[in-house]
């Protein structure tokens, strides 16, 4: 009768740590839309002191980009290889940033007419003494598209 018991209790605990791996499992995989977005670099220091959001369709602008981000760092970040013939880069630079972790893009909507971006607000951190400021950004790419690509913040 013991050796029931044992045998029942080892078999549902087993069954409930399955159904949790499935659940994580789903909850870990991404949109359909989202698969297309891809997050090339991100970085806290280089970007823009405001709020800026670019479509960098050749490498001459990319280049011009890192240009300014590496006048600080020695020894500077590589340029990442994209070919523009069939991907497209995005800059974001959400800004000045102290007191917030840094956000994300997310594709909000997809028609045949345009792509709707938008931010994925971070977390807000405690606050422990002085903070330091932060001009983060990010690149992503994105398959090559003749679309209108939009940014909104939300």
């Amino acid at each position: 009768m013991l050796a029931a018991r044992w045998f029942i209790l080892c078999l549902l605990t087993l069954g409930a740590c399955k159904s949790q791996e499935k659940g994580t499992e789903a909850a870990m995989q991404p949109s359909e839309q989202n698969q297309e977005l891809t997050l090339i670099l991100s970085d806290n220091y280089g970007g823009s002191e405001y709020v800026d959001f670019q479509v960098i369709r050749d490498m001459k602008t990319l280049r011009q980009f890192f240009i300014q981000v590496n006048k600080t760092r020695k020894p500077g970040l590589p340029v990442p290889d994209i070919d523009f013939s069939k991907e497209i880069v995005l800059l974001h630079c959400p800004g000045k940033m102290g007191d917030v972790s840094a956000s994300g893009l997310y594709i909000m909507e997809d028609s045949s007419e345009k792509i709707v971006l938008a931010t994925k607000e971070g977390k807000v951190k405690q606050k422990i003494g002085n903070e330091a400021l932060i001009m983060p950004f990010s690149l992503y790419k994105l398959p090559l598209t003749e679309k209108e690509i939009v940014f909104k913040k939300e």
